[in-house]
C-alpha cells in the first residue's frame, strides 16, 4: 500500500466529465438521502421497509462519499501538477478514466456487501428476523456506508491484502 502520489493521464474533456459525474454523485445522492429520511421513513416502518431503506440510502451514502472523495483526490492532482492532458498511450487513459469513474461502483458493492453481513449477522445471532429491527439501523449503516464510500482505496488495498494472507495460508 503505496501513499505516493499518482500522477494521472486524463484528457481535458475527460476530467471535465468525471468532475461533472462526481458533483451529480454528490448532489443526487444528498438530495435522495434526505428524501428517504426526511419524507420516507415517517411513521411506524416495517421491517421489510426498513430494509430497503437500509439499502438505498447505504448505497447512496457510499456513492456519495466517493464522489467527494474522489472529486478531492482528481481537484487535488490538477493543482499539483499532477494530470497530464496529453497522453500517447491509450492503455495509460483508459486506465486513468476506469479508475475515477469506477470507483463509486466499487464502494457500492461494497456496501451492499456490507449491509447483507449486518442483516444476515442479525439473523445469525437472534435464529431470525424475530428481532426488532427499526429505523436506527438505517441510520447507523449509513454512517458505515458513507465510511466506505469514503475511503474504498484503503478499503480495496486491505481486502487485496487480506485475501492473499487468507490464501497463503490454505496453499
Amino acid at each position: 500500500m503505496d501513499n505516493k502520489p499518482l500522477d494521472y493521464h486524463i484528457p481535458q474533456g475527460w476530467v471535465i466529465f468525471i468532475f461533472v459525474y462526481y458533483f451529480a454523485l454528490i448532489l443526487g445522492g444528498a438530495i435522495f438521502v434526505l428524501y428517504f429520511l426526511l419524507y420516507g421513513m415517517q411513521g411506524e416502518l416495517s421491517q421489510e421497509s426498513v430494509r430497503e431503506y437500509t439499502f438505498y440510502v447505504s448505497m447512496l451514502s457510499s456513492a456519495m462519499l466517493t464522489g467527494v472523495r474522489y472529486s478531492q483526490k482528481l481537484y487535488k492532482a490538477c493543482i499539483d501538477g499532477r494530470v497530464s492532458f496529453e497522453s500517447n498511450n491509450k492503455s495509460v487513459i483508459i486506465g486513468n478514466v476506469l479508475y475515477f469513474l469506477l470507483r463509486p461502483i466499487y464502494s457500492v458493492v461494497f456496501t451492499i456487501m456490507f449491509v447483507i453481513c449486518l442483516i444476515g449477522g442479525l439473523k445469525f445471532l437472534v435464529g431470525g428476523m424475530d428481532c426488532t429491527i427499526n429505523e436506527r439501523m438505517v441510520y447507523l449503516s449509513a454512517i458505515v456506508s458513507g465510511i466506505i464510500g469514503f475511503s474504498i482505496g484503503n478499503v480495496l488495498d486491505l481486502f487485496d491484502v487480506f485475501s492473499k494472507e487468507q490464501i497463503n495460508k490454505i496453499i
